[in-house]
């Protein structure tokens, strides 16, 4: 019995390639080894490679994490920054790639190798292949090039992967491809955040590692996406006398134009409104993010700020800034145990912009805990994305499946 060793890039280009590979080779093994150092940034890295462990786990086959060696990738391929899909920069990249999976498939004792790029619509055989061909001569191997794409094979791929509701990437993977294949902004995309903000890379990857975990237990699960309007901060603060005062932005405020100068006009409450844009400062004893739970469609620039600051606000006057951005954005749902079940129990997948929120320990936990309850459908739980921004995810999930969630768990204080 031989061993073939495939280099992976993306669960969705392996999941068929896999599948008929093992179908053409019933007597070798197969390893799977993902060396993938030129996927940026590092969240959407481990986006891929978790659902590529997801992937291998599912097909029992074994999986090997190459090195993230991001900054030599780069020298590699310096001076071919602006190369077109296909073009020099792909052709360095599979060497880089490749020839690292070679040295590995020698070390295992592999008779050949292949990749699961050739899966890959946007990629050109022959060009992987020449790679591929090069770099497993100098190592003493042989370099397969299966054309799984042709038969209907692209199709069959887009069809599994929607079946196991694999993650789509929406481009290659470097961050020239982001540049260049990417629509729209790609600002939001390069920046990483404390805990797992609503839509972010992190926030998915949390709900995929609770999927990989239930699917360990052999518990049914089912995830849903759903659109909503986000919101994030790209710059904020108040002054007073040149001195920062503690604040945090309440969520759905809208942009000041430049830097504001005003005074409190009035005082309702706990709320002091400035003269000018439409600006709120609310009064708080404990100055932490808290959820949104409904979204009122008023969006004035509204903060949080401590108490023991009031006297300073209104006897002075106050400088704001703040720069917002409203988007369309995705998030998701993932449904543990049976829709039909008797309860339903909710899990914020997020976190506040203060990073507080359940942990993934928690979360594990608490499937640990109803773990036969959920077997015999008297509870199931429910990981809801974008909980923080008015419940969207709790909203789509009762919508779509026309139950009401019993119970949702409360972010940490």
């Amino acid at each position: 019995m031989g061993r073939i060793l495939v280099h992976i890039c993306c669960a969705p280009d392996a999941v068929y390639f896999l599948k008929r590979l093992r179908e053409d080779f019933p007597d070798e093994e197969i390893i799977g080894f993902f060396y993938d150092p030129n996927i940026h940034p590092y969240e959407e890295y481990r986006l891929r490679y978790q659902e590529t462990e997801r992937t291998c786990r599912q097909l029992g086959i074994k999986l090997i994490e190459g090195e993230y060696d991001v900054e030599r990738w780069l020298r590699s391929v310096k001076g071919l920054e602006d190369e077109p899909e296909r073009g020099k920069r792909c052709s360095v990249c599979f060497d880089f790639r490749l020839e690292r999976s070679a040295q590995v498939a020698r070390e295992l004792g592999c008779d050949a190798m292949t990749t699961t790029l050739l899966m890959s619509p946007k990629k050109s055989i022959p060009q992987l292949k020449e790679s591929g061909e090069k770099v497993a001569k100098a190592y003493g191997v042989k370099f397969l090039t299966p054309d799984y794409r042709k038969g209907g094979g692209t199709q069959e791929m887009f069809r599994l992967s929607r079946d196991l509701e694999l993650y789509q990437q929406d481009y290659c993977g470097c961050i020239y491809g982001l540049f260049k294949q990417k629509e729209g902004e790609i600002f939001w995309d390069l920046v990483s955040f404390r805990g797992r903000r609503p839509g972010s890379k992190e926030e998915t990857l949390f709900v995929k590692e609770v999927r990989t975990f239930a699917e360990s237990l052999s518990l049914p699960v089912r995830e849903f996406e759903f659109p909503f309007l986000s919101w994030k901060v790209l710059e904020g603060g108040i002054w007073v006398n040149r001195e920062p005062v503690p604040s945090i932005v309440v969520p759905f405020s809208q942009s000041v134009r430049g830097k504001v100068r005003a005074d409190v006009e009035r005082r309702v409450g706990n709320t002091l409104y400035l003269n000018k844009q439409f600006i709120r400062l609310v009064l708080v004893k404990d100055l932490k993010d808290r959820p949104l739970e409904e979204i009122t469609g008023v969006t004035s620039p509204t903060f949080l700020v401590p108490e023991h600051v009031m006297e300073k606000l209104l006897t002075n006057r106050v400088e704001v800034t703040l720069r917002t951005e409203f988007m369309q954005e995705r998030s998701r749902v993932l449904l543990i145990g049976r829709d039909d079940a008797k309860r339903l129990i909710g899990i914020p997948a997020d976190t506040l912009q203060d990073g507080r929120g359940v942990s993934g320990d928690q979360v594990r936990g608490l499937v640990r805990e109803n773990l036969e309850r959920i077997k015999r459908g008297e509870v199931s739980l429910v990981l809801m994305g974008a909980q923080s921004l008015g419940r969207p995810g709790q909203r789509f999930f009762e919508e779509i499946t026309g139950r009401k969630v019993d119970e949702v768990l409360s972010y940490p204080p």
